[in-house]
């Protein structure tokens, strides 16, 4: 019976020290990835304040974020974006039995941008774009843990580009002169000719129209008086009456 007892102790001694070895071992260490650095999160775009709003959302929108909070005055705009991955950001490493592993994003992660928008002159914008990755981490023998994980930078340089492709886009409207209707246009174009039509011709018209008129309609009379003789030019006969 001695024996028997000193055995169950001893098995109970390995249980409790296999467990506590996997306790020990089972444990989560941070993320050590420093952030990115500024110029993979800002860049200067050709824009005025106004234009560049315009195209920092328009990126928004394509990428189907949800835009959570936004103030234009102060140039704030809060936006949540779909999962990440761990090519997304470092959520830390696990040491398990089996040796360490990056610890994966679980399917509750969220991923939230954060674009600030900044002039820079009366033609030119600064814009920002800062990304907080979240995600809760299941380690061995642990309850989960949230985890603040750390960008690598790569959807803040992508969206910066579809900014710069957007800011190229975008541009002020253009609004063309309003033409008149078909049937205005005519009825003005009638009414002009038909007041030309009956318009009393000026003095120039009418002396324009005696100087076209034949020389033998204009003067009628003094042709048949002008008939006789002429003496020195002082004075002339009057014509004989015909026979």
């Amino acid at each position: 019976m001695l024996s028997r007892a000193i055995g169950m102790f001893r098995v109970r001694l390995s249980i409790f020290g296999v467990v506590a070895a996997l306790f020990a071992v089972g444990c989560l260490y941070p993320p050590v990835t420093q952030p990115p650095p500024d110029e993979k999160q800002e860049v200067v775009i050709p824009l005025p304040y106004d234009l560049a709003w315009d195209a920092v959302n328009a990126v928004i929108t394509k990428n189907s974020f949800h835009v959570q909070a936004q103030d234009m005055t102060n140039g704030i705009i809060e936006a949540a974006g779909p999962l990440f991955t761990l090519q997304d950001a470092d959520c830390g490493k696990i040491k398990g039995v089996a040796g360490s592993y990056a610890a994966d994003p679980e399917p509750d992660s969220s991923s939230v941008y954060n674009f600030l928008v900044r002039p820079r002159g009366p033609e030119a914008t600064l814009v920002e774009v800062r990304a907080t990755f979240n995600s809760s981490v299941k380690v061995p023998l642990h309850p989960a843990t949230d985890v603040d994980c750390v960008s690598h930078g790569i959807q803040e340089s992508n969206l910066l580009r579809e900014v710069l492709v957007a800011a190229k886009e975008t541009h002020r409207p253009v609004f063309a002169k309003q033409s008149a209707p078909p049937q205005q246009a005519a009825a003005s174009a009638n009414a002009q000719s038909s007041g030309l039509a009956h318009r009393p011709p000026s003095s120039i018209e009418k002396e324009a129209g005696q100087s076209n008129t034949p020389n033998s309609m204009q003067q009628p009379d003094r042709a048949n008086s002008m008939h006789g003789y002429s003496l020195d030019g002082n004075f002339q006969l009057p014509a004989p009456s015909p026979r």
